[in-house]
């Protein structure tokens, strides 16, 4: 296992050591290969130690022209935009093309753990570049789960071409939860604790059991979408691409490149093929830039505002520079997750309190960008601002290193 493990550390750039200095190695322009049966194969091969590993090991892709449908997993970060101009590059036609975008915060009207602009934001990208968007979550989002007592709530998304709402088939443990909450009994909180109850932050961990936002609000979102989608349910081929890197994370860096998605493939029972790639995974911070750059794209106004990262803006990860400009930004959010904390006696950070763990730290916000700030606050975002027309520059917040943690 040793010797496997070793093949992903040669050959890439950690974001701690990257600089606007640094050279552009992999982020030059594609040439485009759609339409000439050319299989790509991943530049490190895949892990296949364990069983798991095995069954999803992948050797290369079928031509990009063979799918029917291409996924862009995309949260508005420069990682999964990079991807998608990559795609783009190498040929492939928009018709071909859907954005998935996970709503974190899943329709919650009172309560936001996502940046206020970043629907806005990713709904600006997808109408500029006539790419349909398809808006997922698990009904509830972030503090529906976090508080949650029972069965976690079901999922929905909205059709990109009629706008309906569209929801997953109840689970038996859902349909049993909601009947006990629609029912007369005085010890519904008993009954449903019966059915899981959460009621505990997300851990720092790269256990996807503990550090339950991301399964909950992402993964296992984009996989009960898929598997429910009319179109894509039998004889299809399916190529699901989101924006991991090796540089980002020690985790990160033993990502495979593609991998059968295993979560939704099913070729045996409907003919379904689903496959994943990654296909920035090798790109530097650098890399990544400079597609942003050659494609004349305004970066999410977090990057403009000093974030290194653009993940929610209350990530369990965040500095704790990055949680001083949380509070900076956002007052009354924070007051709120310390009352989090009091409330669920459980702390968001795995050793002490929100107030404790900023104390001392200098905000990373960056007052120069006043345009990002009043989006970050406002929540607005247009069509007009994702390509800037004049001299493209590197946002305030690049090439801070990977401190944060992966998204």
């Amino acid at each position: 296992m040793k010797g496997q493990l070793s093949l992903f550390e040669p050959e890439f750039i950690k974001d701690i050591d990257c600089t606007a200095d640094t050279p552009v190695t992999r982020g030059k322009k594609d040439k485009p290969i759609y339409g000439t049966g050319k299989r790509i194969k991943p530049r490190v091969q895949g892990r296949r130690e364990t069983k798991h590993m095995e069954e999803i090991f992948l050797e290369e892709l079928l031509p990009l022209e063979e799918y029917d449908l291409i996924v862009v997993l995309i949260s508005g970060g420069k990682d999964s935009i990079a991807t998608y101009f990559k795609l783009r590059e190498l040929g492939v036609p928009k018709s071909k093309i859907e954005f998935w975008h996970h709503d974190i915060d899943g329709g919650n009207p009172r309560r936001h753990m996502d940046w206020r602009c970043t629907q806005n934001y990713m709904k600006a990208l997808a109408d500029a570049e006539e790419i349909p968007l398809r808006l997922s979550w698990r009904k509830g989002g972030f503090f529906g789960e976090l508080y949650r007592i029972g069965a976690s709530k079901p999922i929905e998304w909205i059709d990109p071409e009629t706008g309906e709402i569209l929801r997953a088939k109840e689970t038996p443990q859902q349909a049993a939860c909601r009947e006990i909450e629609e029912s007369d009994a005085e010890n519904k909180e008993e009954l449903l604790k019966e059915y899981g109850c959460r009621m505990k932050f997300p851990a720092k961990s790269g256990n996807l059991m503990t550090r339950w936002c991301s399964p909950y609000l992402k993964i296992d979102v984009a996989a009960t979408v898929l598997r429910n989608l009319e179109e894509v349910k039998e004889n299809s081929k399916v190529l699901i691409c989101s924006g991991e890197r090796r540089g980002e994370s020690a985790g990160r860096s033993k990502y495979n490149e593609m991998e059968v998605y295993f979560r939704a493939n099913a070729e045996k029972k409907l003919k379904r093929t689903v496959h994943q790639w990654r296909p920035v995974i090798d790109y530097s911070e650098k890399d990544v830039w400079e597609v942003l750059k050659r494609n004349k794209v305004n970066p999410h106004p977090c990057y403009r505002a000093g974030w290194n990262r653009c993940s929610c803006a209350g990530c369990i990860f965040s500095t704790p520079e990055l949680f001083a400009g949380f509070k900076e930004l956002y007052p009354e959010e924070f007051e709120q997750m310390k009352n989090d904390e009091v409330t669920l006696g459980f702390t968001l950070d795995n050793k002490c309190d929100l107030e404790t763990y900023i104390e001392g730290a200098k905000s990373c916000l960056y007052a120069g960008d006043t345009e990002a700030i009043r989006s970050l606050v406002t929540g607005e975002f247009t069509e007009k601002d994702i390509f800037i027309d004049g001299q493209w520059k590197y946002p305030a917040g690049a090439f801070h290193g990977a401190e944060g943690g992966p998204c």
